[in-house]
């Protein structure tokens, strides 16, 4: 009862454990994709903000700048910028005219076909907070600062000079006036606009390789699309897009802006993440079912050894019920012999036959008890010879006789001719017949005979003894080489439970067998199995 409601203590503990773990599993998991979620998007951010960052620091460069001014501007960019590259040219442009910069002048070139989103632009004024990209180029447009006048400044009037007021115009000087300038504004220079120009061959085979690498290493793919128009693309394999996000946004919001399209290489991030949990799942599953197997091995252990330890105080009991009653035979015998009540002569046989019926009796359980022992503790016999097989069951049969008369049971022998020797412990294997000889006597008696075969089969001498008993259910078979163990048909049969185990443990250390035949209607066969000499094999 405690053993059974330990182990239902452990199986509930471990339904808990399976409950609790199925659940860490899970936010785990969801854990692991948020986590790698939230990576492959800061990845992206940071990749579409190096791109603006480049942009935005073209168009620092140039703000605010003269004409006169641009080509010193632009060596000090690419002295300082990471990607002096990335500017394929610079212009100068206006509605009529349009120059390119060439070393530290510019000079009049036609007009590029990629520059024609730009036109527009110059036929009205600047506009100062106008975004200065334009996307579809890519380029960055910003109006140029009109040129400070030349020259000192005109001289004041003499009264300014001595912080006088200017002094009333004499009479008529109003007739003496020059005519007034022509009516309108002074006409101007039409306005200038600097154009850098951004190098799509640098983009795609410098700057987005080079950033890809960075942030997403080998782990994603992506891509750089205008619209419909791609631009760079890590593998020529077309995906599908996990993650989109603009780049260039420093461009007007009614242009389509840059995207970065990002895709898990090989299977998707959820088929991952799921493959994953499936993985832990596993590996929780089977570490459970070690401990589950692990409860049903120790409960296994605990009847076992619970059995055993019946069985030896079964054997312990038994042991002393077996030596009190020859003992207690001897005795009373020994003790009417001495006192002189037995005097006639066939008395005094029966006695002496008695005496020594069970002083074999003794001998033999002594003797098992010692052989158990004995094998327990040294294993395998080094006494090995080569031994013949017909002798040894000719002694086996004689040591055997005594029960076998007293059951009155006949014990028929069957040996073949040319037997080849074996090479074993002739005592041991000998004591191993006798026992199986004993076992089938006690046993199987009631069938009033025995018989002992040996033949060569595949190698091996096989010793078979049978008998036509009651033969030996399906569930004593399972545990008939235990120590100790006696089947439940045989509680009043005299015995140790030891003769079995002692068969099996001569065979073992003589490299043989011990088996059973279960296809036997009625009665029981033992046969044992040694090795024959290799000469013979």
């Amino acid at each position: 009862m405690r053993l059974l409601a330990i182990a239902v203590v452990l199986v509930a503990a471990l339904g808990v454990v399976a409950t609790l773990q199925y659940r860490w599993i899970g936010d785990l998991a969801a854990g692991e994709e948020e986590r790698a979620r939230a990576l492959r998007d800061v990845a992206a951010r940071h990749f579409a903000g190096d791109v603006d960052r480049e942009v935005a620091d073209i168009a620092g460069a140039f703000q605010a700048a003269t004409a006169a001014e641009v080509p010193a501007r632009y060596r000090e960019w690419t002295s300082i910028a990471h990607n002096p590259r990335l500017i394929e040219a610079v212009y100068i442009a206006d509605e009529n005219r349009i120059r390119r910069l060439d070393g530290d002048h510019f000079v009049d070139t036609t007009w590029p076909a990629a520059l024609d989103p730009v036109r527009p632009l110059l036929k009205g004024p600047p506009e100062h907070r106008r975004p200065p990209l334009i996307n579809s180029i890519p380029a960055v447009v910003l109006p140029l600062r009109p040129p400070e006048r030349e020259g000192p400044p005109p001289p004041r009037p003499p009264w300014e000079m001595r912080g006088e007021m200017r002094p009333p115009p004499p009479p008529f000087e109003e007739d003496r006036r020059p005519p007034p300038p022509p009516e309108g504004p002074p006409r101007r220079p039409p306005p200038q606009r600097v154009i850098a120009l951004i190098s799509r061959h640098y983009l795609a085979q410098s700057l987005f390789p080079d950033l890809k690498r960075r942030y997403f290493g080998d782990e994603y793919d992506i891509s750089i699309v205008n619209g419909k128009e791609l631009i760079y693309r890590s593998t020529p394999q077309v995906f599908n897009a996990e993650i989109s996000l603009p780049i260039f946004r420093l461009g007007p919001p009614d242009q389509p802006a840059w995207h970065l399209i990002v895709h898990r290489r090989g299977a998707a991030l959820e088929d991952v993440v799921a493959a994953s949990r499936r993985r832990n799942l596993l590996i929780s599953s089977v570490v459970l079912a070690l401990l589950a197997g692990s409860v049903v091995f120790l409960g296994v252990l605990a009847r076992r050894a619970d059995r055993q330890r019946k069985q030896q105080l079964e054997f312990v009991a038994g042991i002393t019920h077996e030596l009190n009653t020859p003992l207690a035979a001897l005795t009373s015998a020994g003790q009417n012999l001495a006192d002189g009540v037995v005097t006639d002569t066939p008395q005094v046989a029966r006695y002496g036959s008695m005496i020594v019926k069970e002083s074999r009796r003794l001998t033999d359980l002594v003797g098992q008890v010692l052989d158990f022992a004995g094998l327990q503790a040294r294993g395998a016999s080094s006494n090995r010879e080569r031994v013949d097989v017909a002798a040894v069951i000719d002694e086996a049969i004689a040591q055997s006789n005594w029960i076998a008369e007293e059951k009155k049971v006949a014990i028929e022998k069957q040996v073949a001719g040319g037997l080849p020797p074996v090479d074993a412990d002739a005592p041991s294997l000998t004591r191993a017949v006798q026992n199986l000889i004993a076992n089938a006597v006690r046993h199987g008696g009631d069938g009033g005979w025995v018989r002992v075969r040996a033949a060569h089969e595949d190698g091996h001498v096989a010793i078979t003894v049978e008998d036509r008993g009651c033969g030996i259910t399906a569930r004593d078979a399972r545990h008939l080489f235990e120590p100790f163990y006696r089947g439940r048909d045989s509680q009043n049969v005299r015995g140790t439970g030891l003769g079995l185990t002692i068969v099996q443990q001569i065979a073992r250390a003589h490299g043989g067998t011990i088996s059973i035949d279960h296809r036997r209607a009625k009665g029981a066969a033992f046969t044992l199995r040694i090795p024959a000499e290799a000469a013979h094999v």
